[in-house]
């Protein structure tokens, strides 16, 4: 009897974590444990049988392990290619995003998927530290909303992109897909002037 409710415990926790996980960001993985977690809970509970705890442990663990696995390749897929720092300092406290970086017209230029305040720091233009290659500098970015780009210069960045860093974009339609994306991030693209010009 004691298996039995640990099992629907687990089974009602899996599809809970979905619910959570798709309003927060969607993904594949996050639809998969609200169905799986149903499902068990459903039969863990109309159609109990010995095995209950062992198959609710086990889907559990292999959502879990999809999650992580995920997110390893994704994140050890983007940063086998040339990854910059960037910190914004912000009223909350300092932020150091590791992003990608292209150089479109002798100006760095980096894509960010930026929690809101600080695509707004960053499209107000306040000034960020930039780490590239062991030098750091001082910058202040230029950045625009992706959805504000002029339909040429996406082209032009996201050929640029692909040049550079060729089948790791592949990383980023598996981490899309499968882990979906904060629902409340602010993609934009910043070129990063040099603060003294």
């Amino acid at each position: 009897m004691i298996s039995r409710r640990i099992a629907l415990v687990i089974a009602a926790l899996t599809m809970g974590a979905g619910v959570l996980l798709i309003v927060d960001r969607g993904g594949l993985i996050a639809w998969a444990g609200l169905i799986i977690g149903g499902v068990l809970f459903l039969k863990n509970y109309f159609r109990p049988s010995a095995w209950d705890l062992s198959l609710s442990l086990g889907m559990g663990a292999a959502l879990i392990a999809a999650w992580v696995g995920t997110f390893y390749y994704v994140i050890s897929t983007w940063e086998s290619g040339e990854v910059v720092e960037l910190t914004i300092d912000i009223r909350e406290g300092t932020h150091t995003a590791r992003l990608w970086v292209l150089d479109m017209e002798a100006t760095p230029l980096v894509y960010y998927d930026a929690d809101p305040v600080e695509a707004d720091f960053l499209l107000a233009g306040e000034p960020v530290e930039f780490s590239r290659g062991g030098q750091v500098s001082t910058r202040i970015p230029v950045a625009t909303r992706i959805e504000d780009l002029a339909e040429d210069e996406g082209h032009k960045i996201l050929q640029a992109m692909q040049a550079k860093y060729g089948e790791r974009n592949s990383a980023a339609v598996v981490y899309y897909l499968l882990l979906g994306q904060p629902r409340d991030r602010v993609s934009l693209v910043a070129r990063l002037i040099e603060a003294d010009r």
